[in-house]
């Protein structure tokens, strides 16, 4: 009975961790919604600008559950530090001994990693694509844009676009466990430039649209190879010195 009690108390202080760690983000979730519902009318005004056109519900609740949805996503951007450190600590026993991370450098760079692509997204890719779509409109076809579509649009678009931009993070973690040469990098590059215009086909049908999707991810790679040799020369000076 004892070895079984032994055996089952790592799992439960596992269990109380995830319990805690998902609680604070869900008060970080909660308190950044807040946030968002206080600048609703600044929130609502940037993402319509790059439609240039009123959006419309066919529902009572369309108009609460379009600016709930808003707050939530604003929400979900602000607790992002929060979520990333939790994500982080919990996972981190996971590594092997002495591949430890910068906790903070690593939630840094992933905020601003996502800032940038959501950045890229909002003010180039986005209003490109948005024009092209309008192109196909004329005096006898009109859209009429619902809130719901257009707001799971932007959604996945901006988020698609943050995510995207984790990719030198990802291959510097993968990096700090598996160490990486540049060789099988560039040997893979092929790889990334198919899946990189693969994306963009299944995010817009323009090949311009596609075309400006698939460039930054591509260039994150090739910057991505760059910082990984830097950082493996530099392990190797300090192993050779050591």
């Amino acid at each position: 009975m004892k070895h079984s009690a032994l055996v089952a108390q790592p799992f439960r202080e596992h269990l109380t961790e995830l319990r805690s760690r998902l609680l604070w983000i869900l008060i970080s979730l909660f308190l950044g919604s807040l946030i968002g519902y206080w600048y609703k009318d600044l929130l609502l005004s940037l993402l319509l600008q790059p439609l240039h056109k009123p959006v419309f519900y066919s529902s009572p609740t369309g108009a609460f559950e379009f600016v709930f949805k808003i707050c939530l996503f604003f929400g979900m951007v602000v607790s992002l530090p929060v979520i990333l450190y939790h994500g982080i600590k919990f996972l981190e026993p996971m590594l092997p001994p002495k591949k430890h991370l910068s906790l903070a450098r690593m939630v840094l760079a992933s905020c601003i990693l996502m800032i940038l692509g959501i950045s890229f997204a909002y003010f180039l890719s986005l209003p490109t694509a948005l024009h092209f779509f309008n192109e196909f409109s004329s005096k006898q076809v009109q859209s009429l844009i619902s809130t719901d579509e257009y707001l799971s649009f932007i959604m996945n678009y901006l988020l698609g676009f943050g995510i995207i931009f984790q990719l030198p993070l990802l291959l510097f973690l993968v990096n700090q466990i598996t160490p990486l040469t540049v060789s099988w990098l560039l040997q893979q590059e092929r790889y990334v430039i198919i899946i990189s215009f693969v994306i963009g086909l299944l995010l817009t049908p323009d090949p311009l649209n596609q075309t400006i999707m698939a460039l930054p991810l591509i260039f994150l790679y090739q910057i991505s190879i760059i910082c990984i040799w830097m950082v493996n020369r530099k392990k190797k000076k300090n192993n050779e010195n050591t």
